[in-house]
Protein backbone atom coordinates (compact mmCIF):
# COMPACT_ATOMS: atom_id res chain seq x y z
CA UNK A 1 0.00 0.00 0.00
CA UNK A 2 1.01 3.22 -0.88
CA UNK A 3 2.18 6.01 2.13
CA UNK A 4 2.65 9.88 1.69
CA UNK A 5 4.86 11.51 4.54
CA UNK A 6 3.90 15.35 4.99
CA UNK A 7 7.38 16.33 2.69
CA UNK A 8 5.16 14.30 -0.07
CA UNK A 9 1.74 15.38 0.28
CA UNK A 10 3.08 19.43 0.37
CA UNK A 11 4.96 18.27 -2.93
CA UNK A 12 2.07 17.12 -4.09
CA UNK A 13 -0.42 20.01 -3.70
CA UNK A 14 2.72 22.58 -4.27
CA UNK A 15 2.60 21.36 -7.80
CA UNK A 16 -1.18 21.29 -8.47
CA UNK A 17 -1.13 25.11 -7.17
CA UNK A 18 1.74 25.77 -9.51
CA UNK A 19 -0.21 23.55 -12.48
CA UNK A 20 -2.66 26.15 -12.51
CA UNK A 21 -0.87 28.97 -13.14
CA UNK A 22 -0.12 28.81 -16.20
CA UNK A 23 2.08 31.52 -16.65
CA UNK A 24 4.76 30.32 -14.00
CA UNK A 25 4.84 27.46 -15.60
CA UNK A 26 6.02 28.66 -18.79
CA UNK A 27 8.99 30.61 -16.85
CA UNK A 28 10.18 26.36 -16.78
CA UNK A 29 10.46 26.11 -20.07
CA UNK A 30 14.28 27.41 -20.97
CA UNK A 31 15.89 23.79 -20.88
CA UNK A 32 19.57 25.21 -21.26
CA UNK A 33 18.89 26.86 -17.73
CA UNK A 34 17.74 23.28 -16.58
CA UNK A 35 20.46 21.62 -18.58
CA UNK A 36 23.10 24.02 -16.89
CA UNK A 37 21.89 23.39 -13.62
CA UNK A 38 22.17 19.64 -14.04
CA UNK A 39 25.41 19.88 -15.39
CA UNK A 40 26.70 22.04 -12.75
CA UNK A 41 25.27 19.42 -10.15
CA UNK A 42 26.78 16.31 -11.44
CA UNK A 43 30.48 17.88 -11.70
CA UNK A 44 29.95 19.03 -8.51
CA UNK A 45 29.25 15.35 -7.14
CA UNK A 46 31.95 13.92 -9.55
CA UNK A 47 34.63 16.63 -7.99
CA UNK A 48 33.61 15.89 -4.03
CA UNK A 49 34.24 11.78 -4.98
CA UNK A 50 37.55 12.68 -7.03
CA UNK A 51 38.49 14.41 -3.83
CA UNK A 52 38.29 11.89 -1.38
CA UNK A 53 40.06 9.35 -4.00
CA UNK A 54 42.47 11.18 -5.85
CA UNK A 55 43.09 15.16 -5.25
CA UNK A 56 45.58 15.82 -8.30
CA UNK A 57 42.40 14.75 -10.43
CA UNK A 58 39.96 16.56 -8.24
CA UNK A 59 41.65 19.70 -8.69
CA UNK A 60 42.14 19.36 -12.45
CA UNK A 61 37.69 19.37 -12.57
CA UNK A 62 37.37 22.75 -10.50
CA UNK A 63 38.06 25.15 -13.63
CA UNK A 64 35.32 22.85 -15.34
CA UNK A 65 32.66 22.95 -12.38
CA UNK A 66 33.27 27.18 -12.33
CA UNK A 67 33.10 27.52 -16.04
CA UNK A 68 29.84 25.39 -16.26
CA UNK A 69 28.55 27.00 -13.31
CA UNK A 70 29.40 30.40 -14.74
CA UNK A 71 26.94 29.25 -18.17
CA UNK A 72 24.43 27.91 -15.68
CA UNK A 73 24.22 31.86 -14.12
CA UNK A 74 24.20 33.87 -17.51
CA UNK A 75 21.32 31.34 -18.60
CA UNK A 76 19.36 31.84 -15.01
CA UNK A 77 19.59 35.87 -15.98
CA UNK A 78 18.39 34.79 -19.18
CA UNK A 79 15.45 33.57 -17.85
CA UNK A 80 14.71 35.90 -15.43
CA UNK A 81 15.12 39.14 -18.19
CA UNK A 82 13.07 36.80 -20.41
CA UNK A 83 9.76 37.46 -18.47
CA UNK A 84 7.43 40.38 -17.62
CA UNK A 85 7.81 40.97 -13.72
CA UNK A 86 4.30 41.83 -13.51
CA UNK A 87 2.30 39.32 -15.46
CA UNK A 88 5.09 36.31 -15.83
CA UNK A 89 4.82 36.54 -19.37
CA UNK A 90 7.71 36.19 -21.97
CA UNK A 91 9.00 39.70 -22.25
CA UNK A 92 8.47 41.45 -25.92
CA UNK A 93 12.11 40.78 -27.27
CA UNK A 94 11.68 36.66 -25.88
CA UNK A 95 8.23 36.82 -27.13
CA UNK A 96 9.26 38.09 -30.54
CA UNK A 97 11.77 35.40 -30.88
CA UNK A 98 9.71 32.53 -30.11
CA UNK A 99 6.53 33.99 -32.49
CA UNK A 100 8.67 34.16 -35.81
CA UNK A 101 9.84 30.85 -34.97
CA UNK A 102 6.62 29.39 -34.35
CA UNK A 103 5.46 30.69 -37.89
CA UNK A 104 7.68 28.80 -39.37
CA UNK A 105 7.05 25.55 -37.43
CA UNK A 106 2.94 25.73 -37.82
CA UNK A 107 0.98 24.39 -40.95
CA UNK A 108 -2.00 26.46 -41.65
CA UNK A 109 -3.23 30.20 -40.16
CA UNK A 110 -2.57 31.67 -37.12
CA UNK A 111 -3.94 34.35 -35.10
CA UNK A 112 -2.55 37.54 -33.91
CA UNK A 113 -3.96 38.99 -30.88
CA UNK A 114 -3.58 42.35 -29.54
CA UNK A 115 -5.13 43.32 -26.04
CA UNK A 116 -4.66 46.71 -25.24
CA UNK A 117 -6.51 47.95 -21.79
CA UNK A 118 -8.09 50.94 -21.35
CA UNK A 119 -6.23 51.22 -18.25
CA UNK A 120 -2.79 50.39 -16.62
CA UNK A 121 -2.80 47.67 -14.21
CA UNK A 122 -5.00 45.36 -16.03
CA UNK A 123 -2.97 42.66 -17.52
CA UNK A 124 -3.53 40.20 -14.49
CA UNK A 125 -7.19 40.34 -14.79
CA UNK A 126 -7.56 40.56 -18.65
CA UNK A 127 -5.47 37.26 -18.13
CA UNK A 128 -7.92 35.72 -15.95
CA UNK A 129 -10.33 36.81 -18.16
CA UNK A 130 -9.18 34.77 -21.56
CA UNK A 131 -7.64 32.15 -19.65
CA UNK A 132 -10.41 29.85 -20.42
CA UNK A 133 -9.88 30.10 -24.43
CA UNK A 134 -6.12 29.57 -24.14
CA UNK A 135 -4.06 25.76 -24.79
CA UNK A 136 -0.92 25.41 -23.18
CA UNK A 137 0.43 25.93 -26.59
CA UNK A 138 -0.28 29.03 -27.29
CA UNK A 139 2.24 32.20 -27.36
CA UNK A 140 1.78 34.89 -24.69
CA UNK A 141 3.55 37.73 -24.16
CA UNK A 142 3.79 41.70 -23.47
CA UNK A 143 4.22 44.59 -26.27
CA UNK A 144 4.61 48.27 -25.39
CA UNK A 145 4.17 49.84 -22.13
CA UNK A 146 0.68 47.66 -21.51
CA UNK A 147 -0.23 45.50 -24.76
CA UNK A 148 -0.59 41.57 -24.42
CA UNK A 149 -0.12 39.62 -27.45
CA UNK A 150 -1.57 36.04 -27.73
CA UNK A 151 -0.23 34.07 -31.17
CA UNK A 152 -2.48 30.53 -31.31
CA UNK A 153 -2.67 28.77 -34.34
CA UNK A 154 -6.22 28.60 -35.52
CA UNK A 155 -5.93 25.91 -38.42
CA UNK A 156 -8.44 28.30 -40.68
CA UNK A 157 -8.46 31.88 -41.54
CA UNK A 158 -12.13 32.26 -39.78
CA UNK A 159 -10.82 30.98 -36.67
CA UNK A 160 -8.86 34.35 -35.75
CA UNK A 161 -12.07 36.39 -35.66
CA UNK A 162 -14.06 33.72 -34.48
CA UNK A 163 -11.41 33.64 -31.29
CA UNK A 164 -11.68 37.03 -31.11
CA UNK A 165 -15.24 37.66 -30.84
CA UNK A 166 -15.07 35.36 -28.25
CA UNK A 167 -12.38 37.26 -26.16
CA UNK A 168 -14.55 40.57 -26.37
CA UNK A 169 -17.42 38.69 -25.24
CA UNK A 170 -15.34 37.79 -22.19
CA UNK A 171 -13.73 41.02 -21.49
CA UNK A 172 -17.33 42.70 -21.63
CA UNK A 173 -18.99 39.97 -19.23
CA UNK A 174 -15.95 40.43 -17.04
CA UNK A 175 -16.16 44.28 -17.06
CA UNK A 176 -12.52 44.79 -18.26
CA UNK A 177 -12.65 47.40 -20.36
CA UNK A 178 -10.21 46.63 -23.31
CA UNK A 179 -9.80 46.82 -27.06
CA UNK A 180 -8.49 43.56 -28.92
CA UNK A 181 -7.46 43.79 -31.98
CA UNK A 182 -7.00 40.94 -34.64
CA UNK A 183 -4.92 39.37 -37.81
CA UNK A 184 -4.75 36.09 -39.62
CA UNK A 185 -1.89 34.84 -41.37
CA UNK A 186 -0.92 31.81 -43.24
CA UNK A 187 2.61 33.08 -43.88
CA UNK A 188 5.75 33.41 -41.46
CA UNK A 189 6.02 37.52 -41.48
CA UNK A 190 5.78 38.62 -37.87
CA UNK A 191 6.17 42.08 -38.64
CA UNK A 192 2.92 42.62 -41.20
CA UNK A 193 0.68 40.52 -38.79
CA UNK A 194 1.37 42.96 -35.75
CA UNK A 195 0.64 45.84 -38.28
CA UNK A 196 -2.54 44.73 -39.27
CA UNK A 197 -3.39 43.57 -35.83
CA UNK A 198 -2.54 46.99 -34.81
CA UNK A 199 -4.70 48.83 -37.27
CA UNK A 200 -7.26 46.45 -36.48
CA UNK A 201 -7.14 47.85 -32.70
CA UNK A 202 -6.69 51.55 -33.27
CA UNK A 203 -9.95 51.02 -36.05
CA UNK A 204 -11.50 49.77 -33.26
CA UNK A 205 -10.49 52.56 -30.54
CA UNK A 206 -11.56 55.07 -33.05
CA UNK A 207 -15.12 53.63 -33.90
CA UNK A 208 -15.49 53.57 -30.21
CA UNK A 209 -14.33 57.29 -30.33
CA UNK A 210 -11.28 56.56 -28.02
CA UNK A 211 -7.82 58.10 -28.59
CA UNK A 212 -4.75 56.68 -27.40
CA UNK A 213 -1.42 58.39 -27.03
CA UNK A 214 0.65 55.08 -28.66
Amino acid sequence: MLTFSIVDVTLIAAVLVLARQTHVMRMFANPRAHAAEAATQCLGIALAGLLSWNLALGVLVVPALLLVHHWSLRETVKVEEAFDSVTGLWSEAAWMVQAQQKLHDVHGSVALFMIDPDEAGQEVRILQTIESGLQPTDLLGRYGSRQILVLIPVGLPEGGPFLATGFRKDLAAAGVRAALGCATTGDAELEGLLIEAMSDLMGRREAAGITRNW
